[in-house]
């Protein structure tokens, strides 16, 4: 991997660097700016293609001060970090997918466990309503003259025993449903080598070679 270094420009150095840009053809000064436009591509496309950029300093060869002919030579070699670039890129891009699984995954247990604790509660309020209602039946036998308010207490418990049935066997499906989602998202995780400090980092290095090189070229324009 490339590695450049700028130090401080003296005066005198600033002013040789604008008499190198004065002294530039306007043909030398557009491949120049051609150099520049391929540079600030995409630094995915970079790593795949930089043949225009040799294509343009092979044509400069011999036309440019040596300090700016060999300044853009490491970028326009820079196809060398493509299996680095593309494989970082893709490790970030499936840890962000990875982390999206897990947040499924932590939604799908948190609605099995509602579903789990509803279902715990409604056979808890079924054995309380049963309860009830033998404690009914068994005063109706020996409270005949409250025979009809028993009669209607219970019916209100078989009423309330007919909703909490069907309310289990909707918690029960929506358990098993969340829970075949949990377990297949689950099957998706996988371990992904290094970490993003390090991808970045590969990333950013590559990034400061034409981040130098944009520099030295556009000194050479003057454009600093």
């Amino acid at each position: 991997m490339f590695s450049f270094q700028i130090g401080a420009t003296s005066q005198e150095e600033e002013g040789e660097t604008s008499a190198e840009s004065i002294a530039l053809s306007d043909d030398i000064k557009a491949k120049l700016q051609e150099t520049l436009q391929l540079l600030h591509q995409d630094i995915g496309q970079l790593v795949r293609n930089a043949k225009p950029i040799r294509a343009i300093l092979e044509d400069l060869e011999g036309k440019l001060l040596e300090s700016i002919e060999e300044a853009p030579t490491p970028a326009a070699f820079i196809e060398s970090h493509h299996v680095q670039v593309l494989r970082a890129q893709k490790q970030l891009a499936d840890r962000l997918q990875q982390e999206d699984i897990a947040n499924q995954i932590d939604n799908s247990k948190a609605l099995v466990k509602s579903a789990c604790d509803e279902i715990k509660s409604l056979n808890d309020t079924q054995a309380a309503i049963q309860r009830n209602k033998a404690e009914l039946e068994a005063e109706r036998d020996c409270l005949q003259q409250e025979l009809q308010r028993v009669n209607q207490a219970i019916d209100t418990a078989d009423n309330d025993l007919s909703q909490i049935l069907p309310a289990i066997t909707r918690f029960e499906g929506e358990k098993q449903t969340h829970a075949c989602q949990a377990y297949q998202l689950h099957k998706c995780l996988k371990s992904i080598l290094g970490s993003s400090k390090s991808d970045n980092q590969v990333i950013q290095e590559v990034n400061q070679i034409l981040l130098c090189t944009i520099k030295v070229i556009q000194e050479a324009l003057g454009l600093l």
